[in-house]
């Protein structure tokens, strides 16, 4: 078991603490990102305990069908933790872990989880029904509960932001009465370079007192980092760059006064000479032509720069352009950035189940704000189609589709489905990271929906930010859509050269113009032409190439663009679609 509460070499002894717990219970459930789930059982009973009359179990949405489940085997040491997480779990979390499980340790944030003993239910976590009591968030359980519960009850626990790691792998059980400290970071593994910044974390209970945070080298130095300052559980270490290098360190906070309560890290640390830092643009470090989008860079330590066009619980993403291979992933997110913040940072390239991420970040700097970039319009089928196109240059982008159904109003997991009707494109996924209220209905029409191109489970996939991301009507002018007697159309559509541009005129009129806009409304291009037809002839069939160029004569980019046929009497407007 990963007795990470038993807290160092020199070990504090727990009989210290007058309290026990009646039976095992659940003490912290992890419902991060991707497949980031974890279940921690604590004892505190005050004997070991044999784990072979426990069950853990599952529902599916909260439907009461606890089918799901695992039996528990091997023993368990009082003030111990037995740690399940989910086989593709951070390394955060499974290097604390005691055992994997790929279908209990599942779960989604309406599905609920059960500890059984001999058969009968005696912890229970999770409400009944298809709520999302528990979606993106790490609970864990108040130090003060000395007992499971049959009946969930959300006072027991504390809850902490999606992806938080922090309190995996040890329980603090005091009953209320004494104090205790524990350090969580760096407890074990950990790499800091010489001259980075990192911080020391630590948790406490029933301790108000400043801490002393020492610095030591196993079994011969150590030094004060900080001889008193404030119990917050984080300092900001501001490590030399002439810090010895070595194996075998270990980080000990105490009471500031008297050193009692006290801990250290269960594991020694490192520190290490600086990763060499090679600078390259987003698009140096996402552009592939390997078939398993793998980057050319993978683990080298790298720096970029970009605009943040969106945070969400599994990360936030920079750009520094538009269009493909310019987006990327940062992980994890803590809050330190904003949407429109001009950053510049240092991480290690990581491919994190195939999607292309910076993780480690260090030398984080914020430069002001800035525009975001434009979304690129492209295709539903252009992140669906892998056959077709290449989903993975934009992964990581800010991209918008135009005048899309929605097709499946859900695929589980808060997924669901739209379709832009096109031919050449197919139906694709859109998930519900995003912070937006609108909710998704069989085959709803939305004009525009914009977001991030995400990755995971498998599937590319739109992640929405906000409510702003949607326009349910046509941003057109009300003046460009009224129709008449016309007949209008153009073909190839979707097209990559040029297209055609066929029309008929139910009327008599000597002479008409053809106008070209993009999706903001703006002219790009005008072409007058005069009908074939005269006032005897009211059925001709009129044609005009357009090759895909703006008034100067430059090419346009690929998007949706409208085509309006006008004269003084009528209007019409019609929807192409240019593929570079």
């Amino acid at each position: 078991m990963k007795k990470l509460l038993i807290i160092s070499l020199f070990m504090i002894v727990y009989s210290l603490i007058n309290s026990q717990a009646t039976e095992l219970f659940i003490s912290e459930y992890i419902e991060g990102s991707s497949y980031n789930k974890a279940i921690e059982i604590f004892n505190g009973t005050g004997e070991t305990v044999n784990l072979s009359e426990y069950t853990l179990s599952k529902d599916v949405n909260g439907n009461d069908d606890f089918s799901t489940s695992m039996d528990l085997s091997g023993n368990l040491a009082n003030n111990d933790v037995y740690v399940i997480c989910h086989p593709s779990a951070d390394e955060a979390i499974q290097n604390v872990a005691d055992e994997t499980n790929g279908s209990v340790i599942n779960f989604n944030g309406d599905d609920q989880v059960r500890l059984y003993k001999n058969d009968i239910v005696i912890d229970h976590l999770g409400e009944s029904g298809d709520v999302d009591w528990g979606q993106n968030v790490t609970l864990v359980r108040l130090s003060t509960i000395a007992s499971p519960n049959p009946d969930y009850d959300d006072s027991e626990w504390e809850s902490y932001n999606q992806n938080n790691f922090d309190y995996i792998g040890y329980h603090i059980f005091d009953g209320g009465t004494d104090p205790i400290i524990i350090v969580t970071s760096p407890n074990g593994g950990e790499q800091w370079e010489q001259g980075s910044i990192h911080n020391i974390t630590w948790t406490s209970a029933n301790f108000t007192g400043n801490v002393k945070i020492e610095l030591e080298m196993i079994y011969r130095t150590r030094e004060v980092l900080v001889a008193s300052t404030e119990n917050d559980g984080e300092w900001e270490w501001n490590i030399p760059v002439d810090q010895a290098l070595d194996d075998w360190y270990v980080v000990i906070i105490s009471d500031a006064e008297d050193n009692d309560p006290w801990d250290q890290s269960n594991n020694p640390f490192s520190i290490i000479e600086p990763v060499p830092v090679t600078p390259y643009t987003i698009y140096e470090i996402q552009f592939t032509e390997d078939p398993s989008g793998d980057s050319p860079h993978l683990d080298e330590r790298v720096s970029t720069t970009g605009i943040v066009t969106a945070t969400f619980s599994n990360g936030y993403y920079i750009q520094d352009g538009e269009g493909a291979w310019n987006g990327i992933n940062i992980y994890p997110y803590e809050g330190s950035v904003s949407v429109g913040d001009d950053i510049y940072l240092e991480g290690t390239v990581f491919e994190y189940q195939n999607k292309t991420e910076l993780i480690d970040v260090t030398n984080l700097q914020i430069n002001g704000t800035a525009d975001l970039p434009e979304p690129t319009q492209i295709l539903t089928g252009q992140i669906s189609m892998p056959d077709t196109y290449n989903p993975e240059s934009w992964e990581g982008v800010l991209v918008k589709f135009m005048e899309v159904t929605v097709t499946n109003d859900s695929l589980g997991y808060g997924e669901w489905e739209v379709d832009d009707g096109i031919d050449t494109s197919a139906p694709c996924r859109v998930d519900d990271l995003g912070d937006y209220t609108y909710i998704p209905v069989l085959n709803d029409f939305i004009y525009s929906v914009t977001g991030i191109v995400d990755y995971s489970y498998g599937n590319f996939k739109l992640q929405p930010r906000d409510d702003d991301d949607f326009i349910f009507e046509n941003a057109v002018d009300d003046d460009m859509i009224s129709d008449t007697e016309i007949s209008l159309s153009n073909y190839p559509n979707p097209f990559r050269y040029s297209t055609t541009i066929s029309f008929s005129v139910a009327q008599t009129s000597p002479f008409v113009t053809l106008e070209i806009y993009n999706i903001k409304g703006q002219k790009v291009k005008t072409l007058e032409c005069v009908n074939s037809y005269n006032a005897k002839a009211t059925d001709s069939l009129s044609h005009i190439v357009w090759n895909g160029e703006d008034d100067s004569g430059k090419p346009v980019n690929s998007g949706i663009y409208f085509y309006k046929l006008k004269s003084d009497s009528f209007n019409s407007v019609k929807k192409m679609i240019l593929l570079h």
